[in-house]
């Protein structure tokens, strides 16, 4: 009897033991901003605390939070750089806000995420991009090598990740750019800029696959949604957009090399007051690109100029030879 219950107690201890590590390792540990000098005052450069809370969090072995509590947040160009070794949580609930200077004008990005897996930015918080001064600066409509503006928040090869309750407005270009990237969801985003901003694209996406885009309000300048080269199983819904171009497959055929554009699905969407409703557009190039299996469905319409638009001339310097692909048919509406 001794002997059982001396096992007993050396099996509870031991099972004890076990169930307190696997708690430990699965709690979120939580790496504040203001805890590595961020300061909330709209005006000093918080750049380099929340690359220093990135940087710490994104080095401990477990689950961790990076967390940037209410204030204003001024953030010069800033990027957070995987691998890491847990599930990662940077939580935005403050109003970061980008410079307006000439020097952080012509960058190409704002905030950054490259090489990270197992990503979630959420939060309810505001990125502020000023990009008024910006707008006043650009050649976007009137040359196509116009002068290169920062994007608000863009993806490098970021996979297994999530963009949830987000708010973008006033981006100097992009809002949000998706490159190299797999399985993301991004939901119950508001994308805001005033309809003529330009070249103000509220999701990008390129080279990318296995996106998830739901319940998402965009108004702003440009696409609502661009899908560009490379991209394939992208689905959309429960998207309302205007002002804006609508959502856009292209431009496609602009430069040799250029990956095909498959598997797009959109349903259940709304544009009001858009130029466009949904556009595919292919320049006239000497480069051959395939767009196939495109499906679109539920769509409600107000005051849309293009409804429906399919440009296999897009060509704003002419002469143009166009080379893309288009199977027949490629669409279900």
């Amino acid at each position: 009897m001794g002997f059982m219950n001396c096992c007993s107690t050396r099996v509870l201890f031991i099972t004890f033991f076990l169930v307190c590590a696997i708690e430990a390792q699965s709690q979120t540990k939580v790496f504040n901003v203001i805890d590595y000098g961020a300061a909330a005052n709209g005006q000093s450069d918080n750049s380099g605390a929340f690359f220093q809370a990135w940087k710490e969090a994104c080095r401990w072995k477990g689950n961790t939070r990076v967390y940037i509590p209410a204030g204003t947040y001024f953030l010069r160009p800033v990027t957070f750089i995987g691998p890491c070794y847990g599930f990662m949580e940077f939580m935005i609930i403050g109003i970061l806000k980008a410079p307006s200077d000439s020097a952080a004008i012509f960058t190409d990005k704002w905030i950054n995420f490259q090489y990270v897996s197992n990503l979630t930015v959420a939060g309810g918080g505001v990125l502020d991009g000023q990009g008024a001064a910006a707008w006043q600066q650009s050649q976007c409509n009137k040359k196509t090598d116009c002068q290169t503006f920062p994007i608000s928040l863009r993806f490098d090869f970021v996979t297994d990740s999530r963009v949830q309750s987000i708010q973008s407005i006033n981006s100097k270009k992009n809002h949000i750019m998706l490159y190299g990237c797999e399985r993301m969801n991004l939901t119950d985003i508001t994308i805001l800029a005033p309809g003529d901003s330009p070249n103000t694209d509220g999701i990008k996406i390129g080279k990318s696959q296995h996106i998830r885009i739901t319940n998402a309000t965009i108004s702003t300048g440009d696409d609502c949604v661009a899908i560009i080269s490379g991209s394939k199983d992208v689905y959309i819904s429960n998207v309302f957009c205007g002002p804006g171009h609508g959502i856009s497959v292209g431009s496609l055929g602009k430069y040799r090399d250029e990956d095909d554009v498959l598997g797009i699905n959109v349903k259940n969407c709304i544009f009001n007051g858009t130029t466009n409703g949904l556009r595919l557009k292919t320049w006239a190039s000497p480069y051959a690109t395939k767009a196939s299996d495109f499906t679109f469905q539920d769509i409600i319409m107000n005051n849309v100029e293009n409804p429906i638009i399919i440009d296999q001339n897009y060509c704003p310097h002419p002469p143009c030879t166009l080379q893309v692909f288009l199977p027949s048919p490629p669409f279900i509406f």
